[in-house]
């Protein structure tokens, strides 16, 4: 990679980055509530089965499709393929997570990245002809940046584990410093992430993760919460 290339992709996975993922634990807290997951040990098998199992099947699969679609420009096949992801994650909140970071994402991307294609995406997003879900966008923008479609979906396997990490250490409680040994000890499982969302046709785009559904959506009737999902 180029160092812009570095930059950029830097730039997009930085937690930093406004898009409300910090508000989502996407079904962790439910696991944290009922005791199952305790510590970094726990901690770290539930992120990487959530991306190899989940994120790396599906989402990544349409994040590469989505890649396509915006490098051939072809916004009603981007759209379709939004729309088809929906039907693909049936579970609510997690649906509901990934349209509210991914629209979040394309507000804020549009706003300093100069490609058409992106802002007559983003533009159908906001107007509710699209859902705009993450990993689609993510797609779109990691082309419009001049990311290749594998960059992008490792800056969407980090982001997920980043982002779990971080809720654990504020759920758990987990010390900054064993979240920083489950960060590291991921880098396997997101590269690997990464070459099954390139490899997998889109007709064999799947999630296989019924434990982490059923908690996902459980997390509601919790008593207390700290975070949306």
């Amino acid at each position: 990679m180029k160092t812009g290339s570095v930059y950029r992709l830097l730039q997009i996975s930085d937690s930093a980055f406004p898009r409300g993922a910090f508000a989502h634990s996407l079904g962790l807290e439910s696991y944290v509530h009922e005791g199952t997951v305790t510590d970094a040990a726990s901690l770290a098998e539930f992120i990487e089965n959530v991306l190899l199992e989940s994120a790396a099947p599906l989402d990544g699969v349409y994040l590469r499709e989505a890649w396509r679609f915006a490098e051939k420009e072809d916004l009603k096949g981007l759209m379709a393929l939004d729309r088809e992801f929906s039907a693909a994650r049936p579970v609510a909140p997690l649906r509901n997570a990934s349209q509210s970071v991914g629209r979040q994402f394309l507000r804020t991307a549009v706003g300093f990245i100069e490609d058409d294609f992106l802002r007559r995406y983003e533009s159908d997003v906001r107007a509710g002809a699209s859902p705009g879900h993450y990993a689609l966008a993510l797609g779109a923008v990691s082309r419009a940046l001049g990311l290749s479609a594998e960059e992008g979906a490792v800056s969407l396997f980090y982001g997920t584990a980043s982002g779990l990490v971080s809720a654990a250490v504020r759920l758990i409680p987990l010390g900054q410093t064993d979240g920083q040994r489950v960060m590291a000890s991921l880098e396997g499982a997101v590269s690997q992430a990464a070459g099954e969302a390139m490899r997998r046709p889109i007709e064999e785009a799947c999630a296989f993760g019924p434990g982490h559904e059923i908690r996902a959506m459980s997390h509601r009737r919790l008593h207390t919460r700290l975070f949306v999902s």
